[in-house]
């Protein structure tokens, strides 16, 4: 499945008319919470899907929020196909989905997935 392929899909699934711009980007706000990007990787087989959670706490909260995060993601325990990063202090989430082998449902599952899995993480952070 190519990328328009699968943002076509997800159109269809979600009632709204998606694309990519120029640049490969496409930028989807959820519940006034989340804005979640869908970007392209520049070899085209894969998309990944990111969010900024939010600014990590200083101190103490924020190391003991990184070692749970950190635990959380190891192996997929309890973030599936999340991991976290940091961009400068704000906590990202990514998800990479492949393309390759992909059905017409796999990128509207990884999608509620991944809104499940930042739904779960947010109130860390607040």
């Amino acid at each position: 499945m190519t990328h328009n392929e699968a943002m076509e899909a997800l159109s269809r699934q979600t009632g709204t008319a998606l694309a990519f711009d120029e640049k490969g980007l496409c930028r989807l706000r959820f519940d006034g919470r989340f804005v979640v990007d869908l970007e392209v990787t520049d070899d085209e087989t894969a998309m990944y899907l990111y969010c900024r959670l939010g600014l990590l706490p200083a101190g103490e909260r924020g190391q003991q929020l990184l070692e749970r995060m950190m635990r959380a993601h190891c192996l997929g325990r309890e973030s599936g196909n999340t991991v976290f990063g940091l961009d400068g202090d704000a906590v990202m989430a990514f998800v990479r989905v492949e393309l390759a082998g992909a059905g017409e449902n796999t990128l509207y599952t990884a999608l509620e997935d991944f809104l499940d899995v930042l739904a779960a993480w947010a109130g860390e952070l607040a």
